[in-house]
């Protein structure tokens, strides 16, 4: 009986590690920032996550890609147009319009 309550435990313990691990596990956020007036593809846009040093840049066709937690904030920056910050929710594919 010893055993099985001991293993049940166990059991218990490591199901709350991983549903932790879980909420807490990066995702890949990928997406394409635009201009608002032409639509045109924005290269170079910084893009860091608020509060930290990571971050990257579109490339020349305006796409980017990033590791992010749900719940953190992407912070769009490039000469010339208004700064944007999107929350990191539940999908994976972020467009931008600037």
């Amino acid at each position: 009986m010893k055993k099985k309550f001991i293993f049940i435990r166990s059991m218990l313990t490591l199901a709350a590690i991983m549903f932790a691990i879980m909420v807490h596990a990066q995702i890949r956020i990928t997406g394409k920032v635009t201009g608002d007036k032409d639509k045109l593809p924005l290269p170079g846009v910084s893009i860091l996550l608020k509060g930290t040093n990571t971050g990257t840049v579109t490339d020349v066709n305006g796409n980017f890609s990033i590791n992010a937690r749900k719940g953190e904030v992407l912070v769009f920056s490039f000469i010339g147009y208004q700064r944007t910050e999107i929350t990191v929710g539940g999908s994976n594919v972020v467009d931008v319009v600037m």
